[in-house]
């Protein structure tokens, strides 16, 4: 796990048959705020997607590699000061040599991903 207790940290986790949902909290004093838009850092796409990766080996029990997006849809931005607390909701799909992955990262208010794809075990 590159960035869990780096960039973020679980805070809660709640799971029904079809989903978990995960609490976490950003981290602001990661190095990646310092090198993405000093003073004003934001969320990069690329971590929210290996928070996404990171998350659905948890759920999925099995070490994993992104191998089909389907869709990833980056609607609006985090930034760990305004919107330190988010929720990760994961839904995993085990189809033998590959997991099919729906998650979303959200608020209360909106969404800032929404993504679809497949993870090969590894």
């Amino acid at each position: 796990m590159l960035l869990e207790n780096n960039f973020y940290h679980v805070v809660g986790k709640s799971a029904d048959n079809q989903k978990t949902v995960y609490t976490i909290e950003l981290l602001p004093d990661c190095d990646v705020y310092r090198g993405h838009f000093p003073g004003r850092p934001v969320c990069p796409g690329v971590c929210n997607m290996e928070t996404i990766k990171e998350l659905a080996i948890l759920t999925a029990g099995h070490k994993l590699a992104m191998s089909k997006v389907k869709k990833c849809r980056f609607l609006a931005v985090a930034t760990p000061v305004e919107n330190s607390k988010l929720n990760v909701s994961i839904s995993c799909e085990d189809m033998g040599e590959t997991v099919a992955v729906t998650a979303q990262i959200s608020d209360a208010d909106k969404v800032y991903v929404d993504f679809k794809g497949e993870m090969t075990k590894i």
